[in-house]
């Protein structure tokens, strides 16, 4: 490779992966504050709790009143008027149709609280997502700039006569396949901005992500929301069980006033009437049975979700101290990767070592580094499942803690 094509291979190379620019650092904690009542997100989901309402409302509201005139002049001579109102009778079942509502309202109140969890969980992954790539990015960008550092001056050497040209090949073989990553990387980074500018398109250009911290194991005392809607709607289901059960209607009851002119003679009376549905044929036998059902379904997925709860939970919590006690050792082990960098390409210059000692020890430590970030992210993963499982999701903190080691 003559002299001027490994400078030109050198000046690609050896440029910046990124554009310097001033940044701003957008936290996990003020990513999930986009998430208020104004959302959109939470108008779609609170639809399910609004008609609940609505039909909580409607099984409270009384049926109103008929109002009726019923004129008659069959002879022309005499004629007769009645003026009447109609009112049908609340039913007997009317207070359990209202609880039963009203226990359908506490069903949809739990499965808002349920949607709110899963859009801040996938806001906290998208998250995740974004920093781990950036952190990615950064390493490996450092990565970049230190070989090329030693590609370029070993360039000039070559160009003194101090040294091979096969040496500078190497190391122009190392930056490329670095900045090969680096490209990935971005690229990953770039479809973890779009995925968060789609909860925030506000969000600045030159906004940047800080890792995530990983925060205690969330308690899993509280009351998860699927399991309150789960019970909400076994509640509602035997409510409304006895309402079919009672088949017997309400009377309709009509009263009003009749007026009767004869020509030579006139009368006028009150009128009074009931109707009532005789329960001879139709006695609700379809409502019971599909309401039978309703109780029995409701009652199995309340077991299953109590169930599935239980036995998700001792799995994942397991997992999450795996992950959280390798990524410690791991991090033990990028602990120093800094000044062993600066050792081997020391040793390096000096001649005390090969430049295939040096690019082994930087593969290690590259390797290491990002070892340790698929680490966090695994960990990350596992935490949100904890959250998931606990029904509630931790405020973040604006750092991530101190035990990350090279990952602050």
């Amino acid at each position: 490779m003559s002299r001027c094509v490994l400078a030109g291979l050198l000046s690609v190379l050896i440029a910046s992966p990124s554009v310097a620019q001033s940044t701003t650092v957008f936290t996990e904690a003020q990513f999930l504050l986009v998430l208020d009542a104004s959302h959109p997100v939470m108008a779609e989901s609170s639809e399910a709790l609004a008609m609940a309402r609505a039909d909580e409302v409607a099984a409270s509201t009384l049926e109103n009143p008929e109002l009726g005139v019923l004129r008659e002049d069959p002879s022309g001579v005499g004629q007769q008027i009645e003026w009447t109102v109609s009112w049908q009778v609340p039913p007997a079942s009317r207070r359990l149709g209202i609880a039963a509502h009203r226990e359908g309202v506490i069903a949809a109140e739990a499965g808002l609280a349920r949607e709110v969890l899963a859009h801040r969980l996938e806001m906290r992954r998208v998250y995740a997502a974004w920093a781990i790539a950036a952190a990615r990015g950064d390493r490996l960008a450092a990565q970049v700039e230190h070989m090329a550092a030693l590609a370029d001056r070993e360039q000039k050497r070559v160009e003194g006569g101090e040294s091979a040209g096969l040496v500078a090949r190497r190391l122009l073989l190392a930056v490329a396949g670095l900045r090969a990553q680096f490209a990935l990387a971005s690229s990953a980074e770039e479809d973890a901005v779009s995925l968060v500018r789609s909860w925030f398109p506000a969000l600045a250009r030159t906004a940047r992500p800080r890792l995530p911290s990983l925060d205690s194991v969330p308690s899993f005392d509280t009351d998860h929301p699927e399991m309150r809607a789960a019970e909400a709607e076994l509640r509602a289901a035997k409510l409304q069980r006895g309402v079919a059960g009672r088949f017997v209607r309400s009377p309709g009851l009509t009263a009003g006033w009749q007026a009767q002119d004869l020509g030579p003679e006139s009368m006028d009376g009150p009128i009074l009437g009931i109707t009532w549905s005789v329960p001879l044929f139709g006695r609700n036998q379809a409502e019971r049975m599909a309401a039978e059902a309703r109780v029995a379904a409701a009652e199995a997925r309340l077991k299953l979700a109590g169930d599935a709860l239980g036995a998700r939970r001792t799995g994942i919590l397991a997992n999450f101290q795996r992950l959280t006690s390798a990524l410690a050792e791991a991090q033990d082990a990028a602990t120093g990767n800094q000044q062993i960098l600066l050792a081997a390409e020391a040793t390096f210059r000096l001649g005390e070592s090969s430049l295939t000692d040096l690019l082994d020890t930087r593969r290690a430590v590259t390797e290491t580094e990002m070892m340790v970030l698929d680490l966090y992210e695994a960990a990350l993963a596992a935490h949100r499942e904890l959250e998931q499982l606990a029904g509630v999701t931790s405020e973040p903190e604006s750092r991530a803690p101190s035990s990350a080691g090279p990952l602050n």
